[in-house]
């Protein structure tokens, strides 16, 4: 079962600041880059791996493999041996391979904050309507527990004015996620 979709930002999240460390590694020409390049892809990998995401998964070995093949002083894109420039061609296989893992994270991050925040506008009205019809108890002092959440979320769920809707969000969601955004939704309420 893949993570909720919190947790997948979360890890998404690690591993771009992994990648931010391995980006200043290159811009600092450390001479260990090497080492941090393949740390970071076999990082990503995990992750990818953790969350069911097989060709995100795949797409970072292929990375690691044109990497480890430009060590090797062998040009990946041209499967050529490399005798001359060989350090130089490694550094921009480096530089190539943190982009695009880069630039994949940032629209993976991207997609889950947007729909995340679908989810939260859907939410928004639903809340607003159980706090209203008091389905939902109204602000406290103390932030709701999860049993509490959970039957908030049970209440909303089986009221006939807004149980199409809830459902349809309930089957779109996991349901942490759905009792995380409930929480903030309650903590940020008047």
């Amino acid at each position: 079962m893949r993570p909720f979709l919190h947790e997948r930002l979360h890890r998404y999240e690690r591993l771009l600041n992994s990648s931010t460390n391995a980006m200043r590694a290159h811009t600092a020409l450390d001479l260990g880059v090497g080492d941090v390049v393949v740390a970071f892809l076999d990082e990503a990998s995990a992750v990818y791996r953790a969350i069911g995401a097989t060709e995100a998964e795949n797409e970072v070995l292929a990375l690691k493999a044109q990497f480890v093949s430009a060590r090797g002083g062998v040009h990946p894109l041209t499967l050529e041996r490399v005798t001359q420039r060989r350090r130089e061609m490694e550094r921009s296989i480096a530089l190539r391979v943190l982009t695009a893992s880069a630039e994949r994270l940032r629209s993976e991050s991207t997609g889950l904050r947007s729909t995340l925040a679908g989810a939260r506008e859907q939410l928004l009205p639903i809340v607003a309507y159980g706090l209203q019809k008091d389905l939902i108890p109204s602000a406290s002092d103390r932030d709701p527990t999860q049993p509490e959440l959970e039957n908030m979320w049970r209440s909303l769920c089986e009221d006939p004015e807004i149980r199409p809707v809830a459902r349809q969000i309930a089957l779109a969601l996991n349901p942490a996620d759905i009792l995380l955004i409930l929480a903030d939704l309650l903590s940020s309420a008047p």
